[in-house]
This record gives C-alpha cells, sequence and structure tokens, in this order.
C-alpha cells in the first residue's frame, strides 16, 4: 500500500485543492489511500472519505503550543493551542495515533527538545516531509531511530501537483492502517524541497503570515 499520509485540502486556510480533486488525482499517481490532515480541522477529511474515491484515512494537523501534531484515524476535532503533551493525550481519547510532524521545521516544527519531552506517549515520528529540506529530514529520521519511533511520510501537499512526492509504503491493507503504521515494515519514498523550492517556500510563507495578520496557522 502506498500511502501520502500528509495532504491539505481547501479546508485549510492556506490549502487550495477541493477534497475529491485530490482523490483523483491520487488515484491518477497511483496512490493506494491517502491522509487528509487540514490544519486544525477534520470536516474535509471527513468529507474526502465519504465520496469513496479511494481509500481515506481522516486526520487533522494540529496545532499545538510548540508547534504541529498530526492526527490519524481521528472524527473529532482536537483542540489547538494545547501542549503537545495533551494534545497527544486528547488524540489518543479520540482513538487516533499521533505523529509528530516535520519535528526540524523553523516555522512549525515542534523541536527535538519537545519531543524528547513527550517520547513516551508519542506514537511516530514524521520522517519525510517533503516540503521540508533534506537536512531536517535527516535529522528527523535519526530522531526516530534514537527514540525507537515508527517513520511516516508525507507530502505535506497544499496542492495538487505536489501530491505524491512522499509517501510511506506499507505491506499491508488500509482497514489495518493504525496498526500497521506502527508495526508493520515500511518504506519511506521521495524527497525534500530544493534550493528553489525553499525560496518559493519562504515566499510562500512569509506572505500568507502577513495576510493572517502575523498569526500562526
Amino acid at each position: 500500500m502506498k500511502i501520502d499520509m500528509h495532504i491539505h485540502t481547501s479546508y485549510s486556510p492556506d490549502g487550495k485543492v477541493q477534497p475529491k480533486e485530490v482523490l483523483k488525482y491520487a488515484r491518477k499517481i497511483g496512490l493506494d489511500a491517502v491522509a487528509i490532515t487540514d490544519h486544525n480541522e477534520i470536516k474535509g477529511a471527513l468529507k474526502a472519505k465519504r465520496a469513496d474515491i479511494i481509500p481515506v484515512i481522516p486526520g487533522i494537523e494540529v496545532s499545538t503550543s510548540a508547534g504541529h501534531v498530526l492526527a490519524y484515524g481521528v472524527d473529532c476535532v482536537i483542540p489547538r493551542g494545547l501542549s503537545v503533551l495533551e494534545t497527544i493525550e486528547k488524540i489518543h481519547d479520540c482513538g487516533g495515533i499521533a505523529v509528530i510532524a516535520h519535528p526540524y521545521r523553523f516555522w512549525s516544527g515542534v523541536g527535538e527538545e519537545e519531543v524528547l519531552k513527550v517520547r513516551d506517549a508519542v506514537d511516530a515520528i514524521e520522517v519525510l516531509n517533503a516540503r521540508c529540506k533534506k537536512k531536517s529530514n535527516i535529522k528527523a529520521q535519526k530522531l526516530a531511530e534514537r527514540l525507537d519511533k515508527p517513520g511516516t511520510a508525507g507530502s505535506d501537499a497544499h496542492v495538487l501537483e505536489g501530491i505524491g512526492k512522499a509517501y510511506l509504503e506499507l505491506n499491508c491493507d488500509v482497514s489495518e492502517f493504525l496498526d500497521c503504521v506502527l508495526k508493520a515494515p515500511r518504506t519511506v519514498h521521495g524527497s525534500g524541497r530544493s534550493a528553489w523550492d525553499t525560496v518559493k517556500y519562504v515566499e510562500k510563507a512569509i506572505s500568507e503570515w502577513i495576510g493572517r495578520g502575523f498569526k500562526k496557522i
């Protein structure tokens, strides 16, 4: 099973693509499933799941007080602004698994120190994010290995063409996803952003930050 575990739709403040279009494109490029992980919102994921085009893992990218945490297999909104540990506990209460998103990203990663504080509670770490620099992804991989945590991968796509730039390959069925992503052998595919992509990313991030009135997502 090839699954892009980090995709945003128009239900994210900075997303551009309708849920159905995400699913059609993912099917076209050969993905077997996707996780829809809008910022602090579950509606896009649930809408995509109901569309029944390809299997969808409902998720949320939750804004904690320190940075972003990915929730998978949830059907409820996780409050934003809580501590990382409180957020993980809420995700578990909702029946999901908690994954640290891009831990070394300057804008929105929770950072290594925070990950170490919650090492016993967190379920996995995103070790390959297509919108992160190669250096950051390598550090995330080493951190996962150091803590003996499973690694995940996703494009962090906000536009159609970004989907599938990074994905996780698992030898299991999507119905077993939550257990599988924690226990099964896996391969991560894809790469981080290039120098030119970094320039575009920073320009976009600053522009959107200004547009939001200097508020974080």
